[in-house]
């Protein structure tokens, strides 16, 4: 019962609250009517900028003294937004740099092409959601204005992205390099602002959690930094090994030998021996402090870690040629990394996760 009359009590309060600020945010738009002006110009009284109200929800609150949108216009507004981000999404899924090369083989560089011309399109329905947005509640000074909502910001930096990537794509056929191309990508983030639980969900994680991923990140570094130092001194300059399997060392890794593509075919080419670091699935060493860092950071995550554990058990030493289970006990090294890894860093980001989420 008294629970009750406390919660009522504290609902009646935080209402007082929050009529008593817009009281105070009426009476000082009132005494600096610019301030609730866009661009210090168009007024709520404003027929252009009321239409726009009616198409986009404030970012900051509600109108104190324009209209709340449409019921109406605002659903069907953003539905054709929706559209316009899932067809450039789809776009982009059809028209891959590999099919682009194709088209432009088989039609020549011309400009107007159907995925440009989408893109155009497509970017176009967004520039104008941020001039109705803007028109509607003002960009930075107004109370609403559109930078006050970090959805809003997101929405922004996707927006010049597109712009980046559209003008490049209108000036240059092809556009101008691989990253300006690659900008494109930035749309599928867009559908994050369309949804609530989306919305929370990136906020939770990204925006309020970014201190806990901080935290999480750098004890996981902090753990791999002295396997870095261990793995330096264990394996440095012992790794190498010659392309050439018959070879018995660096000093015998010379000249030329016949590769055989099919053992046993008296078919061969001569290629030069090399005596390099080993490359069974990625090119790692030991030899210096980030080269070990970076292979640790790679097989923490349990990809490529076997490879890296073989060639550690196939040392003979140093510029000898590697032998299969020369080493085994060098195996120990990656088994204590990788089960403490999992065990720390894993469970670490799960239990952030999990505080991040409730």
């Amino acid at each position: 019962m008294l629970a009750a009359v406390n919660n009522d009590g504290t609902l009646e309060e935080n209402n007082d609250v929050l009529l008593e600020q817009l009281a105070q945010k009426g009476d000082f738009i009132e005494a600096h009517p610019t301030y609730d002006k866009t661009f210090w110009v168009l007024s709520n009284q404003n027929p252009l900028r009321y239409l726009c109200q009616k198409f986009v929800t404030p970012a900051n609150g509600d109108r104190i003294f324009g209209i709340p949108p449409s019921q109406i216009a605002q659903p069907f507004f953003q539905l054709i937004i929706i559209l316009a981000v899932i067809g450039g999404i789809i776009v982009a899924s059809i028209a891959t740099p590999l099919y682009r090369r194709e088209y432009y083989k088989e039609f020549g560089f011309i400009r107007g092409t159907w995925f440009d011309i989408a893109d155009v399109t497509f970017a176009g329905v967004l520039i104008v959601e941020f001039l109705v947005k803007i028109i509607a509640d003002g960009f930075i000074f107004t109370p609403n204005a559109y930078l006050l909502s970090i959805w809003n910001i997101i929405d922004f930096v996707i927006l010049v992205a597109l712009l980046i990537n559209m003008v490049t794509t209108i000036v240059v056929i092809g556009g101008v390099s691989r990253v300006t191309r690659s900008l494109k990508a930035f749309r599928a983030l867009r559908l994050i602002t369309f949804f609530p639980w989306m919305r929370e969900t990136f906020h939770s994680v990204l925006i309020a959690g970014a201190n806990r991923i901080f935290d999480a990140a750098l004890l996981a570094l902090l753990y791999m930094v002295p396997y870095a130092i261990w793995g330096l001194n264990i394996f440095s300059g012992l790794m190498f090994s010659c392309n050439d399997s018959n070879s018995s060392g660096k000093d015998d890794c010379i000249n030329e030998y016949i590769v055989t593509p099919i053992e046993g075919s008296d078919l061969g080419f001569l290629a030069p021996r090399v005596w390099d670091k080993p490359s069974p699935s990625t090119t790692f060493s030991f030899d210096n402090f980030a080269s070990s860092l970076l292979i640790l950071f790679e097989i923490v995550s349990l990809e490529g870690w076997i490879d890296v554990m073989g060639v550690a058990m196939g040392i003979t030493g140093k510029d000898q040629q590697p032998q299969s289970n020369a080493s085994e006990l060098n195996a120990i090294f990656f088994l204590a990394y990788n089960l403490l890894g999992a065990v720390v860093i894993l469970t670490l980001f799960i239990r952030y996760g999990n505080i991040i989420l409730s």
